[in-house]
């Protein structure tokens, strides 16, 4: 209520463009989305009150008991801490128009033109995806945001004999022990699934495939016949991820998730003087990746030599 306050609009017509951003909706999301759809999300109350994040990861320490008695001592253990930061930023895009366009088109009696508001809720939208995959390139005290291809704590994979998938000689049995090399590399971290597969465009136009020639499966089905951590294995297509790079998550809370402040939200004000009428779309939506005290990951980033 505080932030459509200032709306130079009747609540009908601002509705209107309240809905186109609905309309939109997760357009141009893919990890970011599958993300939120795990439920995956640190909800916060007040985020604009919100500068940063903190956590923490605690060492091992001794294991559980064996008793026939309930009342028997345990060890009482208490580990090491680690605490992380991240800071809490927000994805903006705005536009403006000015009040003779607006009311020329509402004395012709057109509907409001929304196409600029669905095209900065689809920004806001790209930039949270890049966030989730570059990171947010924001640092506060020290303290940034990274993303899953940057963060420092990933695991990286070479493919075997260092070539594309997309290269014309990388057979689908190559692929498939890339990925199954990728799995070793986030169980080596004791990170054991589920696991989605993120991949950029050209790599998903070779995963449509065939497996083998003359066979009756894709390269994409073949790989989706592995399971790990009580499921298959995902494959998605990310248009966003760089030629050549691909991301293996654990899609687990204490691997990713997103902050989550605010969804895309419209906030509406006028100029001083009344001729000018802005509008933004804002989110507070920070995605994290995070490590666990050993500084394991449950990601893998799988690449070119």
């Amino acid at each position: 209520g505080d932030l459509r306050a200032l709306s130079p609009l009747s609540e009908n017509a601002q509705k209107v463009i309240d809905d186109a951003v609905v309309e939109v909706g997760l357009d141009r999301l893919t990890i970011a989305a599958d993300i939120l759809a795990e439920g995956n999300t640190y909800d916060l109350t007040d985020p604009l009150s919100v500068l940063e994040v903190q956590w923490e990861s605690e060492s091992r320490q001794g294991g559980a008991q064996r008793t026939m008695i309930p009342q028997a001592r345990g060890e009482n253990n208490g580990g090491d801490k680690k605490q992380f930061r991240i800071p809490v930023y927000l994805t903006t895009d705005d536009f403006s128009v000015g009040v003779r366009v607006l009311r020329a088109s509402q004395r012709n009696g057109n509907p409001i033109d929304v196409s600029q508001v669905k095209a900065a809720t689809r920004r806001v939208n790209e930039g949270i995806e890049d966030a989730t995959i570059n990171g947010a390139g924001v640092t506060v005290s020290g303290n940034g945001a990274y993303g899953i291809l940057n963060h420092p704590d990933r695991n990286n994979f070479v493919y075997g004999s260092g070539l594309a998938w997309d290269n014309v000689s990388k057979t689908g049995q190559n692929i498939v022990d890339d990925v199954l090399g990728m799995i070793d590399a986030a169980q080596a971290d004791k990170k054991f699934g589920p696991y989605n597969l993120y991949v950029p465009t050209t790599y998903g136009n070779k995963l449509n495939n065939d497996f083998k020639a003359n066979g009756t499966i894709t390269i994409q089905q073949r790989l989706e016949q592995i399971t790990a951590g009580g499921r298959n294995l995902r494959i998605r297509t990310a248009d966003y991820l760089p030629a050549n790079k691909t991301a293996m998550i654990q899609m687990t809370d204490d691997v990713v998730d997103m902050i989550n402040g605010q969804a895309p939200t419209v906030i509406p004000w006028a100029s001083p003087d009344g001729f000018t009428l802005y509008w933004m779309v804002m989110a507070i939506m920070v995605p994290r990746v995070r490590s666990d005290y050993d500084l394991k990951s449950g990601v893998v980033v799988g690449y070119t030599s």
